[in-house]
């Protein structure tokens, strides 16, 4: 039947009747019947194009059109832009340029009619073209209520009725909200036009200029942003970030790091035309006037993403005025003209606000989603390089209102508006609507939580105490905070979550004790709660490993959890005497020297003088002693000797060199012999300093916890490059380290076995105060140096522990684990070659003379000593033969030295007794430099011109 196309179109013209259902647009009966119920549509109103209705379709006698048959299913593509004000995303794909919009209109017009629109296609034909389905058919299939349910009876369809006619009275009056918005809206417009007819000059390009620099600072990422820390290998330690208010995580990324997925998604949800707009779009503008006076509301919004970068720069918090309209849109204009397209979504996507406190993508995507920088060495490629299409999409419909959609706290309003931007997506054709079913699947089913607030400082004492440095270094906390930096430190992650592990497990399990030889609990039977430890590599100072306690939780007296041991002075004890005995060996000393060990009063503090004890309560003076015994036993009348010849300024300028800076700056008035016995608080981190330049043959190479320092923008502020400080001759560093890598010679003291015996060559030096408040043990090998403190944050005392049975266990175990996790060859120190093997005599450590026993040590070229000790001799004892009674001898008792009486057995000759001329046994300890036992010298008759010396021979070490 033909159809009467004239009657068509005037019926098309006037204005159906309301009241009936059947003659009104799908989203227009969902709405009302909302309304009228109280409840809020589900369905959103279609865009404003020239789409046909479904009146228009049937016309006034509801005869189809005739090109309804024939005429093919347009894919319809509506000109509104998504933007961020908009309300609703139509569900048919969309314009992304003005040939598309031309394109899409003429799709509507007939042949043979004036602009007369064709019948939309029906759902099936959306299905089976593999386009978008509709709006009915999208919300149908989504579990909304069909339209084709029936209404409400007759009764409840007139209180409807009425509802409806006052609305639509409500409605036809002017509201003069909307009104002032019609005329800003409309000046801007105008303005905006006579913007881009005059912009290159005049008032705009003046006031450009003026904002020029602000501009350009967010181009040049001068922004507040996170100081990352990160290890060596680039593990993340800890992100700070400014939590004052207007501030929050801002990490910036460059454009080429940024996932193509969520650029798409940014364009697809806020600014369709924004790859070829000006910085402002006329035509959005239009269309967002327009359809807020039809709707009676803002439903759209005109800004475009670059408007939107201003805004958030600028204009956040000001009253949406005209003039402040003007300005966005002359700076929009004028940044567009300054940088590439690129680069303005690239100053975008790291400056809007995606809520949690999170500011830019890189931050929202660590913080929504857990996800993580990948490091490789100094470069890191960030986490948002990474993202999925569920990821993105969620993403891009955050900065439409951050605090609202906040997938945290509100994660069913954040996946509506993500099916809209993916609904935009595909649209647009960036993506198929497969695509988008598995994208929406795969952030239903994902655990979206806040993970910024649950991180921890990884390695805390460590990461404080880098953050101390550079506060110092950067001039205060708000320049590190906001400052963006990357830095990398010198800390191995893995290494100190062992530190950690075997201090804790050291203190707070079962272990055994092999002295003993029984199990125990430190901190339950010996009262030690708390140790630290510091890890350093000699060759470069680099820490590798910082523990400052137990436990970093702990908060109980014995245990300050959070307060560094490693930084904070405590008493060193026997452990500073290597320091002395160096002083000593630079002044003429060696190791085969004979020093006293014996009760001695030192003419110091009046009235009461200076008389220490050894900490085992007994003096060792029943042999000749020597240095290399002394220090390595621990014994502590030789090491106050040593002090008092050095001189306490000479000892003092070795620390200084050493790095002890602690003793180094006293006053005259707090220093005294006592410092040879560690009485004198230094830091474990300054010790262990000293130590690693023992190891590196006397050159020091200062502690160092930072690799580089990269800024906001990746250029490298800082590099780390080893440069070291001759603070020891390696002659000297030598012979310290060949005594305390000496097994043998510590067995006076310490048992076979003990704690400082390690599967290869190593020195270490023990230390205990005499109130048991304070032990310590550090030690090194020529590629690592470990120091340990252990004791109780409120200096409580502990139960009988020494070196060995405190701090030395944890000390064996992290030195054996650090070895063997950087596979360090088992190498001895290396030895200089102004240091050869020498003899002296055993009981005077001068040159020995015929028929007494000597010792074999190394010595400096030039210290070995070449008089002989004949001031030390002592004749033989020769006792007078005992006569009988009756003859009369005047000899009486008195006359007869006391030794003959003691043992009348004995004949007058000194061989039988075992000792040598001087009373003491003839090996003088009898320690050889590589730690073997020395052989007692056989001589019967020490003055017999015809026994040779017995020599002490090793066989040289390295």
């Amino acid at each position: 039947m033909p159809t009467n196309h004239s009657q068509t179109n005037s019926s098309s013209d006037s204005s159906p009747s309301r009241s009936s259902p059947q003659e009104r647009p799908a989203w227009q009966q969902e709405n009302e019947h909302a309304e009228a119920y109280g409840e809020q549509s589900t369905l959103p109103r279609p865009p404003l194009t020239r789409q046909p209705t479904y009146q228009q379709s049937l016309g006034q006698t509801g005869i189809p059109h005739p090109n309804a048959s024939t005429a093919p299913a347009p894919i319809v593509k509506p000109p509104v832009p998504l933007n961020r004000t908009s309300q609703f995303v139509s569900q048919q794909a969309g314009i992304s340029s003005q040939a598309d919009s031309k394109q899409a209109r003429s799709q509507f017009v007939q042949p043979g009619s004036l602009m007369q629109p064709a019948v939309p296609p029906p759902v099936a034909a959306y299905a089976s073209s593999g386009s978008v389905s509709p709006p009915v058919a999208a919300y149908a299939s989504s579990g909304s209520r069909p339209l084709s349910q029936p209404l409400p009876d007759a009764s409840q369809r007139q209180r409807h009725a009425r509802v409806l006619r006052k609305k639509r009275v409500r409605l036809k009056q002017p509201r003069p909200d909307m009104v002032a918005r019609l005329l800003m809206g409309g000046s801007l417009l105008f303005l905006v036009a006579l913007l881009f007819t005059f912009g290159g000059t005049g008032i705009a390009y003046g006031y450009y200029q003026m904002q020029l620099s602000s501009i350009n600072g967010i181009a040049q990422h001068s922004l507040f942003q996170n100081t990352h820390i990160y290890d060596r290998h680039g593990k993340l330690l800890y992100e700070l970030y400014d939590k004052q208010l207007g501030k929050g995580r801002r990490t910036y990324v460059s454009y080429q790091d940024i996932s193509p997925l969520l650029i798409n998604a940014t364009v697809a949800a806020e600014d369709h035309t924004f790859w070829s707009n000006g910085g402002v779009d006329l035509q959005g503008i239009g269309r967002a006037l327009l359809s807020n006076a039809r709707s009676g509301g803002v439903r759209e919004g005109g800004s475009t993403i670059t408007q939107q970068l201003i805004k958030n720069q600028f204009f956040s918090g000001k009253e949406r005025t005209v003039g402040i309209k003007f300005q966005e849109a002359i700076l929009a204009a004028g940044i567009t003209q300054q940088y590439p397209k690129w680069k303005i979504m690239e100053m975008y996507l790291n400056t809007v606000y995606y809520g949690n406190i999170n500011y830019g993508v890189e931050a929202a995507a660590r913080d929504y989603f857990g996800l993580k920088p990948d490091c490789q060495g100094n470069h890191c490629k960030p986490a948002v390089s990474r993202l999925t299409l569920g990821q993105a999409s969620l993403l891009a419909g955050l900065p439409q209102s951050p605090t609202y959609y906040n997938p945290v706290i509100n994660k069913d309003v954040a996946l509506e508006r993500q099916q809209i931007v993916l609904n935009a997506m595909v649209a647009m054709k960036m993506i198929t609507p497969q695509q988008a079913r598995q994208a929406r699947q795969e952030t239903q089913q994902s655990d979206i939580q806040s993970y910024s607030t649950d991180q921890e400082m990884k390695a805390p004492h460590f990461v404080q105490y880098v953050i101390n440095q550079l506060e110092e270094v950067l001039g205060g906390p708000e320049q590190l905070r906001d400052g963006g930096f990357d830095v990398y430190t010198t800390l191995d992650y893995d290494l100190e979550q062992k530190v950690e592990e075997i201090t804790y497990n050291n203190l707070y399990t079962t272990t055994y004790d092999r002295g003993l030889g029984t199990y125990n609990v430190l901190s339950r039977d010996k009262n030690v709660n708390n140790a630290s430890v510091v890890v350093m590599n000699p060759k470069t100072g680099e820490i590798l490993a910082m523990n400052g306690s137990a436990s970093y939780e702990a908060n109980y007296p014995q245990v300050r959890g959070q307060f560094n041991g490693a930084t904070t002075p405590r008493q060193p004890g026997s452990s500073f005497k290597p320091i002395v005995y160096a002083t000593a060996f630079e002044m003429g000393w060696y190791p085969a020297m004979i020093v006293s060990d014996h009760r001695t009063i030192y003419p110091v503090d009046p009235p009461d003088y200076y008389h220490p004890q050894n900490y085992d309560g007994s003096f060792h003076s029943d042999y000749p002693m020597t240095v290399r015994t002394a220090l390595a036993n621990s014994f502590n009348i030789p090491a106050i000797d040593a002090i008092m010849f050095t001189g306490v300024h000479n000892v003092q300028n070795m620390a200084a060199r050493l790095g002890i800076s602690e003793v180094a700056n006293l006053p005259d008035s707090q220093t005294g012999p006592s410092m040879a016995l560690g009485s004198k608080e230094v830091s474990l981190l300054h010790m262990t300093d000293a130590y690693a330049t023992f190891a590196n043959q006397g050159l020091r190479m200062p502690p160092v916890s930072i690799l580089s320092v990269k800024s906001n923008q990746g250029r490298e502020l800082y590099s780390f490059h080893p440069r070291g400080i001759r603070a020891l001759r390696p002659d000297v560093a030598f012979l310290m380290n060949d005594i305390l890598s000496d097994r043998v010679a510590r067995y006076k003291e310490f048992y076979p076995g003990n704690p400082l015996e390690l599967s290869r060559p190593a020195a270490a030096k023990t230390g205990t105060t005499d109130s048991f408040r304070d032990n310590w043990t550090i030690g090194y090998t020529p590629y690592l140096t470990v120091g340990v403190w252990a004791g109780n944050s409120d200096n409580e005392q502990m139960y009988d522990v020494i070196g060995i049975t405190g701090a030395g266990p944890i000390w064996h175990d992290v030195m054996e684990y650090a070895s063997q996790h950087y596979n360090f060859p088992p190498d001895d120190f290396p030895r200089p070659d102004n240091v050869h093997r020498g003899a002296v005599s055993a009981n005077t450590g001068l040159a020995y003379t015929a028929g007494e026993g000597a010792v074999s040590d190394w010595f400096i070229d030039g210290t070995q000593p070449t008089i002989q000790g004949a001031n030390y001799y002592v004749p033989p004892l020769v006792c007078p033969k005992p006569k009988d009674d009756e003859e009369g001898d005047s000899t009486s008792n008195e006359d007869i030295p006391e030794a003959c009486l003691k043992d009348s057995s004995k004949d007058g000759k000194d061989g039988d007794t075992g000792k040598n001329s001087s009373g003491s046994p003839s090996t003088g300890g009898g320690n050889s430099p590589n730690g073997s036992q020395a052989t007692p010298s056989t001589s019967t008759g020490g003055n017999s011109p015809t026994n040779n010396p017995q020599i002490i021979d090793v066989t040289p070490g390295p």
